[in-house]
């Protein structure tokens, strides 16, 4: 697996998955994102650190993505998830492309393209509509 992205969330799904056996490519601007990650998994190989850029196709060949199952990514920016995720989906033929968006509508249109877009707009949205009108 590819994950495009090492802060909060990134690094939260990236340990989540390592720890239920799947090995994980990790991809940040900033090396020192990684200090997010469990040394240990590291070291142990779980977990391989890269610095690059996931809308670099070089950077996308160093974290093995021509061979990914699955590409997840959730950097802080739409367009940068969108770019990853294209890129893994019509180059690297990556079978299960995910990509975090904030733009809803940008959400619909992705999905439409075969890449699983998620909305976190729109899920805690949801969330706070259902929570306020629940009580």
């Amino acid at each position: 697996m590819v994950v495009v992205g090492c802060g909060r969330l990134g690094a939260t799904i990236t340990t989540a998955l390592a720890e239920r056996g799947c090995t994980i490519h990790i991809l940040d601007l900033n090396y020192a994102a990684f200090e997010r990650l469990p040394p240990g998994m590291i070291s142990d190989g779980q977990i391989v650190p890269i610095v690059g850029d996931g809308t670099f196709e070089s950077d996308l060949r160093k974290a093995n993505s021509h061979e990914a199952e699955v590409f997840i990514a959730v950097t802080g920016r739409d367009t940068r998830n969108a770019l990853a995720a294209q890129t893994a989906k019509h180059i690297f033929q990556v079978p299960n492309v995910i990509c975090r968006m904030n733009d809803p509508i940008r959400t619909e249109m992705y999905n439409e393209l075969g890449i699983v877009a998620i909305s976190a707009t729109k899920l805690v949205s949801d969330m706070i509509l259902t929570e306020a009108t629940s009580r």
